[in-house]
């Protein structure tokens, strides 16, 4: 788990400021940036519980801090909605985060439990904190500009596991693409579908995207035209790339196809 410290910042900072507030080691609000008076919060919850005090979020205070905050079914506040935002964005389908750790929240963490091959309790305590930040949980796909959540199914459900694979070679791809096209911003329209949604969408049978390895995207200042003719030659025999009027498909088959 990266350090933190005075001068840190970003969203683990801010996770550090809204547990201390949690437990009455007052950051003030927990805006992600690690000052004086995070500092002098965290010396005092060290103190507290015997660490070392020197204002340092490391291994020792992250482990303390994890367990004093376990999260389960009926907890509320600013910590879970933080827990549910974490789950939603590496695709586990959390819902809406609301702050209530209710059933929709329990089941995301049991899958990430799973996936990451933990005890699968429903609860939240140091070791599902741990793999849920530092995403490791069955190689969590994640990449520079896209994150795991832009990729499920309309329908709600996340990417599954064993489609892990083919959805980081997708965001690798994407990235590329979206430096060809001058670091423009790529939006994913359609990524993974169930077979169900497939079905209601006329996609085809063995359409790639119900293996989460098809993405039809667009791209900021782009033509539909202009981005299928760039993925066509950068694509080359990756995959397939296909032209429609308003986005293009592009997938990471491993053989080339056109459309």
């Amino acid at each position: 788990m990266q350090l933190v410290k005075t001068g840190s910042r970003g969203e683990l900072v801010a996770l550090v400021q809204l547990m201390l507030n949690e437990k009455g080691y007052s950051c003030g609000s927990a805006d992600g940036i690690f000052g004086t008076k995070t500092e002098s919060a965290v010396k005092s919850y060290q103190r507290a519980k015997g660490l070392s005090a020197d204002g340092i979020v490391g291994t020792n205070t992250y482990a303390k801090l994890f367990t004093d905050c376990l999260l389960k079914r009926g907890s509320r506040g600013e910590l879970v909605k933080a827990l549910q935002t974490r789950l939603n964005e590496q695709g586990y389908g959390a819902g809406n985060a609301d702050g209530i750790f209710g059933s929709n929240t329990e089941k995301a963490v049991k899958a990430l439990q799973s996936a990451a091959g933990l005890a699968v309790d429903g609860k939240v305590g140091k070791n599902t904190w741990t793999a849920l930040l530092e995403g490791k949980a069955a190689g969590v796909p994640a990449s520079a500009h896209f994150k795991l959540s832009e990729f499920k199914c309309k329908d709600g459900t996340a990417v599954p596991a064993k489609y892990y694979g083919n959805c980081q070679k997708l965001m690798d791809l994407l990235e590329e693409i979206r430096e060809a096209c001058g670091n423009r911003a790529v939006t994913v329209n359609s990524g993974y579908r169930t077979e169900s949604y497939n079905k209601k969408v006329d996609g085809a049978k063995q359409s790639q995207h119900l293996y989460a390895a098809a993405a039809d995207i667009k791209v900021s200042g782009k033509s539909a035209s202009e981005v299928y003719k760039l993925c066509d030659r950068l694509v080359g025999s990756r995959g397939g790339v296909g032209k429609y009027s308003t986005f293009t498909h592009v997938d990471v088959r491993g053989h080339k196809a056109r459309w």
